[in-house]
């Protein structure tokens, strides 16, 4: 059996503090535990279990007694956890799952995000990373203070939790036998009417010593002394007496309280009363009447029961069930009893499940619950506090964000904008906290493809921060940050490239040109190159970049493969299509045996092979590689997402380049289709495929239609992305070949002068 050892902060008593389990892969643990604990231990007093040895199983019994009770678990984060067999990842994080406990995962190597976000390992669960100090982010400490803050209850919390208890029972066991005491205090609160009971008793791992500093008040407070009995109650340690025949048994016995054997085990009767001098008839918590009566004439002396209706007992009561706080950890119970007291509208309560439900902490991860408790806490805060009160525009916008989580941008923007009309009201326009709404209102822009306006409030937003925090504030990069990626999406790549070199300057000065982060500035510099058509700086850069990734993270990493991957990419570019395909062979290998051939990389891979195998005139080999990989999409992402679209746009693209155009154009249209129900019709990517719509009717030689498409495109592109956005004028050149193709020379001339303008002008 797997033993558990504990560390306190100060090595003080583990006794009634928060309890959070530290489990990682065996190799990791020399390098990760200190570390990690001394980080927690900075802003929490709380007590850190784990095993001896990691290797070794957790027993099925003990992981509901000891696991079960546990308010958090902690799991560091490397390749070897995430693709060697190992305890921690196959047994304990999957535990902790399945109980809904909260799990935080902690990014221990850069580079894992791909293999981390599988289906099968952490999937969309939020990381904290304390290795890499991003110039735009918040800091690990911070988000550390404030994710333990939501997760480990506070100590004035658990005094208030404790006054709301109706009784105190002291429950007396073997440390053996914790299974059994895990059972007894649920078969205790199987009783409605029992429900606030609490019940004190030693933790495990905690020794008998603690029992003595709390003897005086256990014998003050409780009102019954429960016994736990089972063989093991009558054994000798040493050859002498165990503790709870030593010392507790004979304390209640004195202090005159009423005792209670409940037999979990059949135990020898004769031995029991020799061993417990006067020791009462024992019941078992199946004799469910009887079992009843005894504790209800103990516990005659208080109410029981008596605050069931208030919500403010029914939040504590729950938070004790959900923290296991003198009483067995239930969070089905726990859930339920906060639920009851958020629908009373307890706002306390109410916060407590928006966080339980967009973080996955002590439920199950579910966006919609969370909206819909965010949206009950803003109407609360509005009708008590008024809109224009600080604590209403945070639930403005946590509100915000819970839509954002839901996809849904036009909501979230709506939000924002009132919220940031309230804060400039509220707080002045120039406010950093004004300043990151407007940062977030320019944010969702972007998500529903609205450059151009995210572009003006990203440059206002950067003015500003630059005025009111200075140019190396964390706000004032995201800024920075923001800005050069909006550039890029519009098409200014030059302008793109300025900012991003920027933040290189910066990165190099702070964190050093090793470090990760500035290894991946260094990787979005050479992707500017690129799309300037400056391949060969390009490629320059990504062997650097590659290189530095060999050296910091090493040649099998997945952001080294990613930085090798980038280099084919603009061998492809270049022309040289067998280069591209000798290194994608070796690329899809690699990824093949770190993530498996079913890996959203490892599909990428095969997109870029058969890329390759199409360029050099290999249409069969090609579509065979994009069958293969949409079927795998379709599996692993479901038929809707994104990347599964683009697969499926691949897909067609195979078909047309082999002359099947009505298949191609079967399937342009149900990626179209598909878009503008996820996307909306005037989105980039929507655009993009009905561009291509309109390519097949050409070859069709359904020229009318292939028109009047293009013209469409043109129209929403010169909207979306602006006349001089070189997308823009690709869907200009198009369609001057479509009107001289169709006749309209005079049109095709009007529009081919107004293109040489633009292109002289750039």
């Amino acid at each position: 059996m797997a033993s558990f050892l504990f560390s306190s902060r100060g090595d003080s008593s583990p006794k009634g503090k928060p309890r959070v389990f530290f489990t990682c892969h065996p190799d990791d643990f020399s390098r990760c535990f200190e570390a990690i604990r001394n980080d927690i231990f900075k802003t929490h007093d709380c007590t850190i279990y784990y095993t001896k040895d990691l290797n070794e199983e957790i027993e099925e019994q003990y992981k509901q007694s000891d696991l079960g009770q546990m308010n958090l678990f902690v799991i560091p984060v490397t390749l070897k956890l995430l693709i060697q067999p190992n305890r921690a990842m196959d047994s304990d994080f999957r535990y902790a799952q399945e109980n809904h406990i909260p799990v935080l995962p902690i990014m221990m190597e850069p580079g894992l995000d791909m293999i981390y976000s599988q289906n099968d390992k952490f999937g969309q669960m939020q990381y904290l990373n304390p290795l890499v100090h991003d110039l735009t982010a918040i800091s690990y400490e911070e988000k550390l203070k404030k994710y333990l803050d939501a997760i480990l209850i506070s100590d004035e919390m658990v005094k208030r939790i404790r006054k709301a208890f109706d009784a105190y029972v002291f429950l007396s066991y073997r440390k053996k036998d914790r299974h059994y005491a895990n059972e007894l205090m649920k078969a205790i609160h199987s009783h409605p009417e029992f429900r606030d009971i609490a019940i004190w008793y030693d933790e495990f791992l905690t020794l008998g010593e603690s029992f003595q500093e709390n003897i005086e008040k256990m014998m003050n407070d409780s009102k019954l002394f429960m016994l736990l009995v089972t063989p093991s109650l009558l054994e000798q340690v040493n050859g002498e007496p165990n503790y709870v025949m030593s010392h507790e048994y004979p304390s209640a016995k004195n202090a005159g309280m009423d005792i209670l054997p409940t037999e979990m085990e059949e135990t020898d009767k004769g031995e029991l009363c020799s061993s417990f001098d006067g020791i009462p008839d024992c019941v078992r918590p199946d004799e469910r009447d009887v079992f009843k009566s005894h504790i209800v004439a103990a516990l005659s002396s208080c109410a029981i029961s008596e605050n069931n209706n208030d919500p403010e007992h029914n939040y504590l009561i729950g938070l004790a069930y959900l923290e296991g706080i003198d009483i067995e950890k239930d969070t089905k119970k726990g859930i339920e009893l906060i639920t009851l007291a958020a629908e009373a509208n307890l706002v306390e309560a109410m916060e407590k499940l928006f966080v339980m439900y967009r973080e996955g902490a002590d439920a199950t991860l579910d966006y919609r619950k969370a909206a819909m408790w965010a949206q009950r806490i803003s109407s609360y805060y509005q009708e008590t506090l008024g809109d224009e009160h600080p604590d209403t525009l945070s639930s403005l916008g946590n509100l915000a964000s819970a839509y954002d989580d839901l996809v849904e941008y036009k909501k979230a923007l709506e939000l924002n904008e009132k919220v940031y009309a309230l804060k400039c009201k509220v707080l002045g326009g120039e406010h950093p906290e004004t300043l990151k709404t407007l940062s977030n209102i320019a944010h969702s822009y972007s998500n529903l493809g609205e450059y151009k306006r995210a572009l003006e409030l990203n440059k206002e937003a950067y003015r500003l921060k630059l005025k009111v925090l200075g140019n190396e504030h964390h706000e004032t990069l995201i800024s920075l940050n923001n800005l050069a990626s909006t550039y890029s999406k519009l098409g200014d790549y030059k302008k793109a490239l300025e900012m991003e070199e920027s933040l290189y300057a910066l990165s190099c000065k702070i964190l050093g040109n090793e470090h990760p982060d500035t290894i991946r500035v260094l990787n979005n510099i050479a992707a500017e190159y690129s799309e300037l058509g400056n391949h060969e700086r390009a490629l320059e850069l990504s062997e650097t970049v590659y290189a530095l990734g060999c050296k910091v993270f090493g040649n099998e990493h997945p952001n080294t493969i990613s930085s090798f991957s980038n280099i084919a990419s603009i061998y492809g570019k270049l022309g040289n299509h067998e280069k591209a395909l000798e290194l994608n062979e070796k690329i899809y290998a690699l990824r093949c045996k770190i993530f498996g051939n079913e890996h959203p990389d490892t599909l990428a891979s095969l997109n870029n092979l058969a890329s390759n195998y199409s360029a050099l005139k290999n249409f069969e080999k090609a579509l065979e590689m994009e069958e293969s990989s949409y079927v795998l999409h379709c599996k692993i992402l479901g038929g809707e997402h994104p990347t599964t679209l683009m697969s499926l746009n691949n897909l067609a693209s195979s078909y047309y380049k082999l002359g099947n155009y009505e298949k191609a154009l079967e399937l342009e249209k149900s990626v179209y289709e598909l878009e503008c129900r996820a996307f909306g019709s005037e989105h980039p990517e929507t655009i993009k495929s009905l561009n291509n719509i309109a390519y097949v009717y050409s070859e069709l030689g359904d020229h009318e239609r292939e028109l009047e498409i293009y013209e469409r495109v043109y129209a929403l592109r010169c909207k979306v992305l602006g006349k001089e956005h070189p997308t823009t004028l690709g869907s200009m050149n198009n369609l001057i070949y479509a009107y001289h193709n169709g006749g309209q020379r005079q049109k095709a001339k009007e529009l081919y002068d107004e293109y040489k303008a633009i292109k002289a002008n750039k």
